[in-house]
């Protein structure tokens, strides 16, 4: 009777959920992707590097393709990994590290690195010593405190001492409320113990957690994608099995009873008694959806717990594993019972007359029990059918609140329960709703979708906020990975100048991140320039573009995308359909979709990390710029390697393969639009902050400044210098940038401080359409002297912009330079005539008479005081105005502006 409930059915059903998942992994033949090894994978490879070798060249994606991979070279390296050091035996581990490898996790990161999916991973509890990961859904339960890692505190176990299903209320050992009872056929689950089962769970969560033996020696990837009770290597897995196996024998009270009943002409009776206590509901509270506030549940009244009850932690870690298994558990025991009538070995050897009439009454009361056990089949599959119904719509009311982990595992679940129900109960009427019933649904791709894209924003918040915003060193990219660069028959370095073969990827810089060094510019010349883009302790030589979070964020890239693949693989073999795609495999599309924006999110979590813009911090700005270009360095490699591993586990069939290609061209060009969106957004951040420092060193030390200078200076002036020294600062911070945008802003920051200063020298004062935006007035008096030291600055602003080694920057000064010239020039009188307008266009060509006669407005000419005296400085070969001379010259101006 103990069969019913939740304990020994679901110990049951969890032998065959582990059973079934295992030939699900090792496949016909052993050929799947858990099956032998190096013959299943080395066979995978080889197909799909056949493919790839095949594919059109004719994007970026095909043709990186080719990069950083060697059949000849990586897969008997990754086929060796998997199968000895990573998972040893077939099943469900070598599956995991399979795909893993297969999408190049271990070619290009160390076996140890995190696999960073979930955030809650990335939080570590200070109550527990830092030791546990917040919410973590791997390895030994976060749940739990048992040694075993199992469902300790659980209601659901068995009850003996040590067990990791330690004190069960659902067993027929110590505690059990369905062992001996006094009700002969109590088949219906307590239901007393529902609410201190859900508040011993919750208790447990408080717990230190001590990781099983079983996770212990758990793989991380097969953490990811497999729930725990599907290990191979579970500690009850003994005792599981036997109590599958003996099924049959267990059912034997059930039959007795029933021709005993029969017998006594009460089979009706005791099929009413039998219905009622074994195929029942019970009332368990709403889910905030249920107006009454009660609902029916079928898988309560078989577990005896309130399955709306527990977050959804505690539902996707411990409840629907258990509420799986005890579907397969039920089902499982419906089809021992079909197994149909057992004689009594007494009865076939009992001889005379009596032994024919107990005979004959045997038959008798046989063929009423086939007449029962016909309406039992009608009651047992309605009441299956129920139980998978629930199961799946409460798996699809709880995967809206869950995490990216949590709708991998149970993908897998439900495949694995699917096939297990047609192996355990093939000829129940209820098989033929499987599908629609355990599906996730038809938004439950774009639920998918959504938990990814906030997951890994989450993530990359998370991985960057520790960021110092400093370049990573270059380190000896052949030290610690040699190994992964030589060659497997001759041990000498691959590289691509031997025979074609390309180089292999660098653990830990993966996808050609290692390229992004920096680079010193160049002079004229064509001799690199030193003199500007070094930082006072780093030379540009010995460091990357990026910082020490961008290796990282790929990693978690890198990893969604496997898991991302893995749920669409679930998918694909509950048989459900994928969004339509135009073009190539749909299942591939879905995963290129996702993978699109994740990398959207990426960048924008990588580019709004912290609050630069309050910090006014050029350098950081600058880095976070040049960390989301590395990211976009690498998406074409990314991507590639993303179609190689789709084409390797299955996902993309051979006649797919071009079109899918296309699709990821697709792909590929929308990811680069979102990096170029956040990269041209932190380009206008970086300019807006120097913008600013410019704009404020400029109106603190020109507020008040004296223009009327009486005297010439040999050397710029010091609002000049101090200029002159914060663009230095501000350019030997640019090396992280790329070389186009990093020459771009020499231009905007030279080309503002030379608008700032003609429009402080050409403007008029209340004027709005002359006046500086920036607020401060414009010049209102200035002489030669003072036109002079401006021309001067000019100049020294001119040889630091040559000293850049940026080509043609000292252009951005020509006006100022222009206007300065001629208002020194002593030929001005005459060029400003109108029958000198070609002579005066030909020799400046950028000048404006406009502007000329603003500054003429406030020219400060030379009196009669200035001539009797001799004036200082009246040695300098500029021109000197009259006072008189001033009018007439704005005059002529005016006029020519008039016609």
């Amino acid at each position: 009777l103990n069969m019913r409930s939740g304990g020994e059915g679901a110990k049951a059903g969890r032998s065959v959920l582990r059973q079934c998942s295992f030939n699900l992994a090792v496949g016909p033949g052993h050929l799947s992707l858990g099956g032998q090894f190096p013959t299943a994978y080395m066979w995978r490879a080889k197909t799909a590097d056949n493919l790839m070798v095949r594919a059109h060249l004719t994007g970026k994606v095909a043709r990186a393709l080719r990069l950083g991979y060697w059949f000849e070279r990586d897969a008997p390296k990754e086929a060796e990994n998997v199968g000895t050091l990573h998972a040893p035996h077939e099943g469900l581990q070598r599956k995991a590290e399979a795909i893993a490898s297969s999408f190049g996790w271990y070619r290009c990161w160390d076996p140890n690195d995190d696999v960073s999916i979930d955030p809650a991973d990335l939080a570590t509890d200070d109550d527990n010593g830092g030791s546990l990961r917040a919410g973590s859904r791997h390895g030994g339960s976060s749940h739990g405190g048992a040694p075993f890692g199992g469902l300790s505190g659980s209601r659901h176990g068995d009850g003996a001492a040590g067990g990791s299903l330690s004190g069960s209320r659902h067993g027929m050992r110590g505690g059990s409320r369905h062992g001996k009872s006094k009700r002969s056929l109590g088949f219906k689950a307590s239901t007393s113990s529902k609410s201190q089962a859900f508040q011993d769970i919750s208790s447990t969560l408080g717990s230190t957690v001590k990781k099983s033996s079983a996770a212990s020696r758990s793989s991380k990837w097969n953490e990811v994608m497999h729930p725990t009770i599907l290990f191979e290597k579970s500690p009850n897995s003994k005792t599981e099995n036997e109590i599958l196996l003996s099924l049959p024998e267990s059912v034997h009270p059930v039959r007795r009873a029933e021709l005993a009943f029969s017998l006594l002409g009460r089979a009706d009776e005791f099929f009413q008694y039998y219905e009622q206590n074994r195929f029942g509901e019970m009332k368990v509270g709403g889910d905030g959806n249920d107006k009454g506030g009660e609902r029916k549940s079928y898988l309560s009244s078989l577990t005896g717990d309130d399955v709306t009850m527990g977050n959804d932690r505690i539902f996707f870690a411990k409840t629907f594993p258990h509420l799986c298994s005890s579907v397969a558990g039920f089902s499982a025991v419906e089809a021992a019972l079909e197994l149909g009538n057992f004689e009594e070995e007494d009865d076939t050897k009992v001889g005379g007359s009596n032994g024919a009439a107990v005979a004959n009454s045997t038959k008798t009361a046989s063929r009423q029990s086939s007449v029962n056990a016909s309406k039992f089949r009608e009651s047992s599959e309605r009441y299956e059918r129920s139980l998978v119904t629930e199961l799946g719509s409460l798996l699809r009311s709880r995967s809206k609140k869950s995490s990216m982990v949590h709708m991998v595992k149970s993908s897998f679940m439900m495949a694995s329960l699917r096939a297990s129900l047609k192996i355990v109960h093939p000829s129940s009427g209820a098989r033929r709703y499987d599908k629609d019933h355990l599906s996730l649904g038809k938004d439950s791709f774009v639920t998918f979708l959504k938990l990814a894209q906030e997951e890994q924003l989450k993530v990359t918040a998370a991985l960057v906020v520790d960021d110092q915003k400093i370049p990573m060193l270059v380190t000896d990219m052949f030290g610690a990975n040699k190994a992964s660069f030589l060659a497997p028959s001759t041990g000498e370095m691959a590289t691509g100048k031997n025979l074609g073969i390309p180089e292999p990827e660098e653990v830990g810089l993966p996808f050609g991140l290692s390229q992004m060094k920096q680079k010193p510019p160049t002079n004229p010349d064509g001799k690199e320039s030193r003199t500007t883009f070094n930082r006072a302790s780093l030379e540009m030589d010995d460091a990357y573009t990026f910082s020490q979070s961008v290796p990282t964020v790929l990693r978690s890239l890198h990893a969604r995308s496997i898991a991302v693949a893995t749920f669409a693989l679930n998918q694909q073999e509950l048989g459900h359909d994928f969004p339509v795609k135009p073009k190539g495999s749909h299942a591939a599309g879905f995963v290129l979709d996702c993978m699109e924006e994740c990398v959207n999110v990426a960048a924008v979590g990588m580019k709004d990390s912290d609050n630069t813009i309050d910090e006014g911090s050029v350098e950081k700005a600058v880095q976070v710029m040049a960390n989301i270009t590395a990211l976009q360095h690498c998406l074409p490699r990314f991507f590639a390697t993303l179609v190689r591993g789709m084409c390797q586990i299955g996902l993309i069939r051979g006649d797919e393969l071009d079109e899918t290609l296309s699709y990821s061209e697709k792909i590929l060009k929308n990811a680069d639009k979102s990096c170029d969106a956040q990269i041209g957004s932190t380009y206008s951040l970086v300019y807006e902050i120097c913008r600013n420092k410019i704009d404020s060193h400029i109106n603190f030390a020109l507020e008040n400044f004296n223009w009327v200078a009486k005297s010439a200076r040999e050397m710029p002036n010091a609002y000049c210098e101090g200029l002159i020294g914060y663009l230095k600062s501000v350019f030997n911070s640019l090396g992280p940038m790329d070389e186009g945008s990093r020459a771009g802003l020499h231009f905007s920051c030279c080309g503002h401080v030379s608008e700032r200063l003609v429009k402080l020298l050409a403007g008029k004062a209340g004027d709005t359409t002359t006046m500086d935006d920036s607020g401060i007035e414009p010049i209102a008096r200035i002489d030669a002297f003072g036109i002079k030291n401006l021309n001067t600055d000019c100049g020294a602003l001119e040889k630091f912009a040559e000293s850049t080694g940026v080509p043609q920057l000292q252009d951005c000064f020509s006006e100022l330079r222009t206007l300065t010239t001629f208002l020194l020039d002593k030929e001005l009188p005459s060029l400003v005539l109108p029958e000198s307008a070609t002579s005066r266009r030909r020799k400046y060509p950028l000048l404006s008479l406009e502007k000329v006669g603003n500054v003429l407005e406030k020219y400060q000419g030379t009196g009669l005081g200035d001539k009797l005296m001799g004036g200082t400085g009246r040695n300098v070969n500029i021109l000197f105005i009259d006072k008189k001379e001033v009018p007439p010259l704005v005059k002529i101006i005016r006029s020519q502006q008039m016609s």
